[in-house]
């Protein structure tokens, strides 16, 4: 982006379609890191990892979208983030509860900071120039990179953290002994 690629002008605003590589890439890691903390049963791992996908596909049509159409994919893109929302709050939860019963306050910790930072983002698309208008172009872009950092960086140190817990509450020698027993 800083050499003045990864993005077009479209209706008279840039576009940054790169982000939206960048995070059709990252965030499903983000989430796996999450399926593989809670040990996560397979069928709700891929439908968080769909229910991505179709986010962030949805809104990069809404970025490339002219007015007022794009508020329609922006619509699309938000019903697919409550699914993901809903996904990782309920059956998710449960289920990490359920396998790590002693770190039930270590998953919501996780699971807090994980949706309160993914809410910024479509946040940040509506008051920026593919919505509202109301961000300048530098504030964008900072907004976004403040939030790729945090949900990132500090997302990843958290899940460690975590882990930490877990082995603390001798939680991850139970995970191993199911893995390789399952082998």
């Amino acid at each position: 982006m800083a050499l003045g690629q990864g993005f077009n002008v479209i209706q008279g605003r840039p576009t940054f379609w790169v982000r939206y590589v960048t995070w059709f890439l990252s965030t499903p890691l983000l989430l796996l890191d999450l399926t593989f903390l809670g040990r996560t049963s397979l069928p709700i791992a891929g439908s968080l990892l769909g229910a991505n996908a179709l986010m962030i596909a949805t809104g990069l049509v809404a970025a490339l979208s002219p007015d007022p159409i794009n508020y329609i994919w922006y619509l699309v893109s938000c019903g697919a983030f409550v699914a993901v929302f809903y996904l990782l709050v309920s059956p998710y939860r449960l289920e990490a509860e359920q396998q790590h019963p002693r770190s039930k306050k270590a998953f919501r910790k996780l699971l807090t900071v994980h949706l309160v930072l993914w809410t910024g983002y479509p946040i940040v698309w509506l008051l920026a120039a593919s919505g509202f208008d109301v961000l300048t172009q530098g504030l964008e872009t900072m907004s976004y990179t403040l939030l790729d950092l945090v949900a990132k960086v500090g997302f990843g140190i958290l899940s460690l953290n975590t882990l930490g817990q877990l082995e603390r509450a001798g939680e991850v020698e139970k995970v191993l002994q199911t893995e390789l027993s399952a082998r």
